[in-house]
């Protein structure tokens, strides 16, 4: 496992993404890489993810005009939901 549960916990500690994601780390995680993918091919993601995974160390930060970057530790994370069987 890339990040600990503990910290996943502390991203998402103050945000309300309704009972099933509050109440589940694999859906917190899951959430996180949806949207990391979702960024990466120019989606929009709401500004609360957003900054999970920015202030996260999962994604840089950019402006909505430009592409969005993984870095390391986003590209770790994403492959290991992969082998781990999470969100495709």
């Amino acid at each position: 496992m890339v990040v600990s549960d503990e910290y996943i916990q502390s991203l998402f500690a103050g945000t309300n993404f309704g009972a099933p994601v509050n109440g589940s780390i694999d859906a917190q995680r899951d959430l996180i890489a949806k949207n990391l993918r979702n960024q990466v091919a120019g989606y929009w993601s709401g500004h609360t993810i957003y900054q999970i995974m920015v202030n996260g160390g999962f994604l840089h930060d950019a402006k909505s005009s430009e592409d969005k970057r993984l870095t390391a530790l986003g590209v770790a994370f994403l492959q290991d939901r992969q082998r781990s069987g999470g969100e495709e």
